[in-house]
């Protein structure tokens, strides 16, 4: 009986260190991914932010341009130049009503 006993405690120590064995290396392995996926989800954290910092560089000239094109001097001159329009002498203005 006695070595039953014994035989049966040397079983139950072996499979406990067994699964704790696995437990260490399911940990270790967990670490390592989760830091594989810190480092990747960092990295495109800073891609994004990258393509942030471009894309309000481009609406920064976007909007430079829009302000040159469409300033009134400018509005002016084309409809001079390509255009061939003038600005109407008192006497060529019609009123027109409803």
């Amino acid at each position: 009986m006695d070595s039953r006993l014994l035989r049966m405690k040397v079983i139950h120590s072996y499979g406990l260190t067994l699964l704790l064995l696995v437990l260490v290396v399911l940990s270790g392995l967990s670490v390592g991914y989760v830091s594989y996926e810190n480092r990747r989800l960092h990295n495109r954290i800073q891609q994004e932010l990258e393509n942030r910092n471009s894309a309000q560089v481009e609406w920064g000239k976007l909007l430079l341009e829009h302000s040159t094109l469409t300033s009134p001097g400018r509005i002016e001159k084309v409809a001079r130049e390509k255009l061939g329009m003038d600005v109407p002498k008192t006497d060529q203005i019609e009123m027109v009503l409803p």
